[in-house]
């Protein structure tokens, strides 16, 4: 019974950190693209430079959860085939 808890939280962790990765990633991809799209009002400040610094954060930031995603898949294929 304990080895199916485990189990079951090793799923559960994958699919979160996969998740949160990819909602990450489309996030950068509509920063991104929000910056790619012409806009005619006048800004102010240092906007460019802060959706840019914030993709790029965010783009590492799903880089490190798609990574923890497949450590946690591959102690589940580990534990699941007793290796």
């Amino acid at each position: 019974m304990d080895d199916n808890k485990k189990i079951r939280e090793l799923k559960g962790k994958a699919e979160d950190y996969k998740r949160f990765g990819f909602i990450l990633l489309s996030l950068s991809v509509f920063m991104c693209i929000g910056l790619l799209v012409p806009n005619e009002a006048p800004l102010s400040g240092n906007y460019a430079e802060y959706m840019m610094g914030g993709t790029v954060l965010s783009l590492v930031t799903a880089f490190i959860f798609h990574r923890r995603a497949m450590h946690y898949r591959n102690q589940l294929n580990n534990e699941e085939y007793g290796q």
